[in-house]
């Protein structure tokens, strides 16, 4: 499984999104389009723990450039706004999970999969990740 945090802004999301990856057993975790201290400084500090993890960290401009490069057999995006829950049944190892950084949703150009809704559906970004993976791992 590849886990994607695309259009993060907050060094503190992006910090909190790894640590949460990390904890799962994820070992293929993209970033793309990091913007402004996610992206100056967030990368950089999560580059040495995913060294440190063994982890394979990936920066990519954008969600398009991730899709293309790993080819995955199914992408699914994390939106409140989706009409079909997330099943965990749907997920294998060349699944691509996007939860996107901007709030309050992904924006509809960004919906270059599948998207799914977690309950409760205002989760904010972190606390999606956070479900999905542990609903992955029960």
């Amino acid at each position: 499984m590849i886990v994607v945090y695309h259009d993060v802004h907050s060094v503190a999301k992006l910090t909190e999104v790894y640590k949460i990856v990390a904890a799962y057993g994820v070992k293929t975790f993209v970033v793309s389009r990091a913007q402004g201290g996610a992206a100056q400084s967030g990368i950089p500090e999560i580059s040495v723990r995913a060294f440190r993890d063994g982890v394979q960290l990936v920066v990519v401009p954008d969600l398009k450039d991730a899709i293309e490069l790993f080819n995955p057999s199914r992408v699914i995006i994390l939106s409140k706004r989706a009409e079909k829950p997330f099943d965990p049944s749907e997920v294998d190892e060349k699944t691509m999970i996007v939860v996107s950084g901007t709030e309050p949703d992904v924006s509809r150009k960004d919906l270059l999969g599948e998207p799914r809704y977690v309950e409760p559906r205002e989760l904010g970004d972190v606390g999606r990740i956070a479900a999905v993976l542990c609903k992955l791992h029960t």
